[in-house]
């Protein structure tokens, strides 16, 4: 499901879903998320990343910069928590 490649900066194409729908990040190293929606397909106009509610406004990024330190997998969902997507912390 989660990719190979571990990457501490993503970016996610927000259209009607999420690609990648799934990636790796690194524990310990700083990482930055960002989100770009290029349409107004489905309910994405919001995203819920770590538990904070973000507009995604259309065309633009949105970015998310944290350090990971908890080993998991952790999900990522629109503001209707309808569409979804994870991210797994090795």
């Amino acid at each position: 499901m989660f990719g190979s490649k571990i990457s501490n900066d993503v970016e996610v194409i927000v259209d009607g879903g999420y690609l990648p729908a799934s990636f790796k990040l690194k524990s310990g190293e700083p990482a930055k998320v960002s989100f770009k929606r290029v349409s107004d397909a489905g309910c994405t106009q919001q995203v819920i990343f770590n538990g904070e509610k973000r507009d995604l406004p259309l065309n633009e990024l949105v970015s998310f910069e944290f350090t990971p330190s908890e080993k998991g997998s952790y999900e990522f969902t629109c503001g209707m928590n309808m569409v979804k997507g994870k991210y797994q912390v090795k």
